[in-house]
């Protein structure tokens, strides 16, 4: 993979700072195993910074590692995000899982990041057709928290009013409850329990989940109806108002569960009842961390 005037960038910043001891990992982007993949890379050494990358197969929410306690005993820790990824931070930051002075932001102009699927194929353009949906309603193309930032050298994504993202939240709110009942049985039905949702997600970060408590048993840990339903249900319940939108729960699941229609759908809720949404403002309280006077009440009878 070419070098590119943003990968410079990146590499002089992070050489930098391991150079004088302000951070000691950086975690970044480098190439992967094809040309359209990228991969999340680790550095503590100066001279590993001449492989960092950026570009528009750089997918994975970065973000997810700093919950891990392997980053964490770095101590002073680097991050390379894009729009979406500071989101994730801010969220950790304001949930006090991570502490602002120990992390450099080097935040990165993304102009969408290429489905994976596609990239495989050889796609390099970045389209309306080839980027996630998240892409397409991102207001965060530059991140708003960094300590460095650097531009992109991808063309701006130009969004037509033809694309609707996210489209079928529209038609499941149209459903009546025993049809959302059945469309959402069905796709529970996939569930084989991996969790693979659970690990992608930067904001589940407790040390014990819900579904591993079994004093007494909370889920039902078999592969089956009510134990898939469960876990699906409380997973996103547990991320309502949470959720940054980076998708990557439905990238990691195998076997395509449209995870994003339930956390975007609780998104737009909470933003329609609070006017909140996740990871926007570092100094915002947690929307359901608080409790204000002006909150409405009807649904108490």
């Amino acid at each position: 993979m070419a070098k590119t005037k943003t990968d410079e960038k990146l590499q002089k910043i992070a050489k930098d700072l391991l150079e004088s001891k302000e951070i000691s990992l950086l975690i970044g982007y480098a190439g992967g195993s094809n040309p359209g993949r990228m991969r999340p890379f680790f550095i503590t050494k100066p001279e590993e910074t001449e492989k960092l990358s950026f570009g528009k197969y750089a997918v994975q929410d970065l973000a997810v590692f700093l919950k891990k306690p392997e980053v964490k005993k770095f101590g002073k820790i680097g991050i390379v995000v894009k729009g979406c990824d500071e989101k994730a931070v801010n969220a950790l930051i304001q949930e006090f899982q991570i502490s602002r002075d120990d992390v450099k932001i080097i935040g990165v102009e993304c102009n969408g990041v290429i489905r994976q699927n596609l990239a495989d194929k050889g796609e390099t353009k970045v389209s309306e057709s080839t980027v996630y949906d998240k892409c397409l309603i991102c207001e965060e193309h530059t991140p708003v928290l960094y300590d460095f930032i650097v531009e992109s050298e991808e063309p701006e994504l130009a969004v037509s009013g033809n694309v609707k993202p996210y489209a079928d939240i529209e038609k499941l709110e149209a459903m009546s409850a025993v049809e959302k009942n059945a469309f959402w049985a069905k796709e529970f039905d996939k569930c084989i329990k991996c969790y693979a949702c659970r690990q992608a997600c930067p904001l589940c970060y407790c040390s014990r989940c819900i579904v591993e408590k079994n004093m007494p048993q909370w889920i039902d840990t078999n592969s089956e109806e009510t134990g898939n339903a469960q876990w699906n249900l409380i997973r996103a319940y547990h991320l309502s108002g949470r959720c940054i939108g980076c998708g990557e729960c439905e990238r990691a699941c195998p076997v395509n569960i449209p995870l994003m229609l339930i956390n975007e759908k609780m998104a737009r809720d909470v933003y329609k009842l609070f006017g909140y949404k996740s990871g926007k403002d570092i100094d915002a309280k947690p929307v359901f961390g608080v409790f204000a006077e002006s909150d409405f009440n009807d649904f108490i009878k």
